[in-house]
């Protein structure tokens, strides 16, 4: 939840998983695989396509994954012989995964699904701030405050892919926050904390209030920024409540927006709909890292 500036917003509606839009023009699914072919030994996630970065864990047979984008990469060869030079990016485990060993129904590349452009998509990691932490509620801005950390290419403090809600409680504790209870005079937080806590991970960001032009230009520049407003004209959301989001990237004429208390997915929008988006008493303003 979003405070904005210093006013204190006083709702607490929790934002579930809403339905997708119909049509689907608005968004872009990820595309399904699942692991094979590790004779039981599992499958290394990888901090990028090759075999020699680092290992972010392992993933067994049967696993069934979203894959948001591919990448040529280091060529690997399972164990039946097949060899491939394509790897699969995973938003939910952070990293890469071999193709040599995934069923997608393809011998290559997944129709439809982008490249990661060199690793650039890579780094758009979507993080769901419904961790089980006490804040989760309220937590729309520091985990918005990870995933533009991330798609800036920046690790976020205590950042771990397989616990994400380490780095989004670094995040609450930089602004100020205890992250181990949730005080029911102080809910959500603002443009100033999300500023602060960027800086804690050596990132500097400005806040931009009323200007969402100069806020979308950022994002087409190549910088994510986190954008307040209110989710009621999200069309994968419509609850009404004040909200912090990243949008991370610009690619074909759509905007690849991070939003914290929706599917962990990637979603492709338009201006228009980030322009509802914004345009709310408790909204418009952008901090663009």
């Amino acid at each position: 939840m979003l405070r904005h500036r210093l006013l204190v917003v006083p709702m607490v509606v929790v934002p579930v998983v809403a339905a997708l839009l119909v049509g689907g023009a608005a968004i872009a699914s990820a595309a399904p695989g699942t692991v094979g072919n590790t004779d039981g030994d599992g499958l290394n996630v990888r901090a990028a396509a090759t075999s020699a970065s680092t290992s972010l864990g392992l993933v067994w047979d049967g696993r069934a994954v979203d894959i948001s984008c591919q990448e040529a990469g280091q060529p690997v060869t399972n164990t039946r012989g097949f060899t491939s030079d394509l790897w699969d990016y995973v938003p939910a485990l952070g990293g890469y995964l071999a193709d040599a060993y995934m069923a997608t129904g393809y011998d290559y590349r997944i129709p439809g699904v982008p490249d990661c452009d060199g690793g650039e998509t890579g780094h758009y990691v979507p993080v769901s701030q419904f961790q089980g932490q006490p804040n989760q509620r309220e937590d729309c801005g520091p985990t918005s405050v990870v995933t533009a950390l991330l798609a800036a290419g920046v690790t976020p403090r205590s950042w771990n892919p397989a616990q994400p809600v380490n780095a989004i409680n670094s995040a609450r504790a930089a602004m100020g926050y205890d992250p181990s209870w949730q005080d029911p005079n102080q809910f959500g937080t603002n443009e100033e904390d999300v500023r602060v806590a960027l800086a804690s991970n050596g990132v500097q960001a400005r806040v931009v209030f009323g200007d969402l032009d100069a806020t979308l230009q950022h994002v087409r520049n190549g910088r994510p920024v986190i954008m307040a407003g209110n989710m009621v004209d999200l069309p994968w959301s419509g609850n009404y409540v004040a909200h912090f989001l990243t949008v991370a990237g610009y690619e074909n004429g759509q905007y690849l927006v991070l939003d914290p208390a929706s599917e962990a997915r990637i979603y492709y929008t338009s201006a228009s709909v980030l322009a509802a988006f914004w345009d709310h008493d408790l909204g418009r303003a952008g901090v663009l890292l």
